[in-house]
């Protein structure tokens, strides 16, 4: 699967429409946790894992008239993307060809969607938790305090709630990791 595969498939599984770059993204890095993708590399940004890939994609896909993206800039500037026939058209192919990662990015959305509502802070939460867990040096407390230190140490500002939050996200999601959740909602080696 690569990038435009993920982005159309996202949206298909959200009905043909997502609202948020963030959200895109965010449900795009919990894919790439559990299957392989072609062409998609997440790195460290401010509102968590970032992939200049999916981010790419999204223009790609508006300019070859897959997908609408619609700007609102009140009271700041959010954007929804919603297939477009031609879009819907290209996702059944899609999903014969990569079913495997479809089904997988069906029980995402899915579960991301009913814990979240598919808002763009709790994802971001999980996103960012799960990044440190995966990328910190080990041996790290994974107590929410814990986390909340270390995710400091990667210029990012979550308090003890919002990592509660994304933790528990993560649980429901089942994501691999290099540290594991424990029942309480707070992370373990």
């Amino acid at each position: 699967m690569d990038r435009l595969d993920l982005v159309l498939a996202i949206l298909d599984s959200n009905g043909g429409k997502v609202d948020g770059r963030t959200v895109v993204q965010k449900l795009g890095y919990f894919t790439s946790k559990c299957t392989r993708l072609e062409d998609v590399h997440y790195r460290d940004f401010f509102y968590g894992p970032f992939s200049k890939a999916v981010a790419l994609a999204l223009e790609d896909l508006d300019d070859a008239m897959l997908l609408y993206e619609m700007v609102r800039s009140s009271p700041i500037e959010s954007y929804t993307y919603a297939l477009t026939d031609d879009g819907r058209m290209i996702v059944r192919e899609v999903k014969e060809r990569c079913r495997r990662e479809c089904k997988i990015i069906d029980r995402i959305v899915s579960i991301c969607r009913d814990r979240c509502s598919l808002q763009a802070h709790p994802l971001a939460c999980a996103a960012k938790s799960h990044y440190m867990m995966d990328h910190g040096r080990g041996g790290e407390d994974r107590s929410p305090a814990g986390i909340e230190a270390m995710v400091r140490g990667f210029g990012w500002n979550l308090n003890g709630e919002d990592i509660r939050c994304g933790v528990g996200l993560l649980k429901a999601l089942d994501l691999p990791s290099s540290g594991a959740v424990d029942r309480s909602g707070a992370a373990r080696l």
